[in-house]
């Protein structure tokens, strides 16, 4: 059984929703799972965390929703080593916005990247023009993210 940090980033509740079915998908498969809508990286700390799956919608001009931003800029000012900890993310967005599509889960990509997390799988994009069930392509993507990173947990 693996304990998952999942930090959400969310405006209109649709990163939310896809981090709760993936929540509920991760304890049917025997593990548990922590959402946290007000991540910070103190309760990264303080959890005994053995993967950490970051959920997040991209708003403005590619930005980080604004109940994430703080996260993302504690985890560069902070910077705690993630030593090879397994992580993954869900990054949803809109493709009509070329330049900035799903942007805020490349940053929180590249952030726990230099931390030297280790991502078993890409991050996945969720376009909202293509999809009305983002949680159902997510827990597509949270199949394979389970087998290559709680397998050992």
């Amino acid at each position: 059984m693996a304990d998952v940090y999942i930090p959400v980033g969310s405006v209109s509740g649709t990163a939310t929703a896809v981090a709760v079915a993936c929540a509920k998908a991760l304890e049917a498969a025997g593990h548990k799972a922590t959402i946290d809508q007000a991540a910070s990286v103190a309760a990264l700390n303080a959890g005994n965390w053995d993967a950490v799956l970051v959920v997040t919608s991209t708003t403005g001009r590619g930005d980080i929703p604004t109940n994430l931003a703080h996260f993302y800029v504690e985890l560069e000012a902070q910077f705690p080593l993630q030593n090879d900890r397994p992580f993954g993310v869900i990054s949803l967005g809109d493709s009509s916005y070329d330049q900035t599509f799903c942007n805020a889960g490349a940053l929180m990509e590249e952030r726990f990247y230099q931390l030297q997390g280790k991502a078993p799988v890409p991050r996945v994009t969720i376009d909202a023009t293509e999809t009305q069930t983002p949680d159902d392509d997510a827990l597509f993507w949270l199949q394979e993210w389970m087998s290559a990173a709680l397998t050992s947990s």
